[in-house]
């Protein structure tokens, strides 16, 4: 039996209300320690590719999840990174949520033949340099690449 998608079906519950969503993103990098971002579709900008976790899914299970789907990418999950907790967020649809974020290093990844789904308007490799200049998806993204390039570790915010 399929589970229903949970956000949609809390959102029905509480409408645009904050509510708390738990999310779990992966950094890939590339042998020049570059960074893959995603451009997305809902808010035009770049993040770390990851997405909502849920029910009955463990964290790294939403990682894996969610980097086959939207970068089309198999992937084995390394080392915790950071966990993120205390931002929040809005959508173009009005939905309102407090974001945790848990983030893994990515140990190592296949690229699949599918095409990653259609929220995923664009995937690219930056550099530290380049990101500065970016429209990033949240501060919350902005603050783990900018922990990441930092050589932070172990981040709880």
């Amino acid at each position: 039996m399929n589970k229903p998608d949970y956000i949609k079906w809390i959102r029905q519950q509480v409408g645009h209300q904050e509510i708390i969503l738990n999310f779990a993103g992966g950094i890939v990098t590339d042998d020049s320690n570059r960074v893959l971002l995603q451009k997305r579709s809902d808010k035009l900008a770049w993040g770390l590719p990851g997405g909502a976790m849920e029910l009955g899914e463990s964290a790294v299970e939403t990682v894996q999840r969610e980097l086959k789907e939207e970068v089309a990418l198999d992937v084995e999950v390394g080392q915790l990174f950071g966990v993120y907790s205390k931002y929040t967020d809005s959508y173009p649809n009005g939905d309102q949520a407090q974001t945790i974020l848990l983030v893994y290093k990515i140990k190592s990844f296949k690229k699949l033949a599918q095409k990653p789904v259609d929220e995923t308007l664009d995937l690219k490799w930056f550099t530290k340099n380049e990101i500065n200049d970016l429209q990033i998806v949240n501060q919350q993204h902005r603050d783990v690449l900018n922990d990441y390039f930092s050589g932070n570790s172990n981040i709880s915010r």
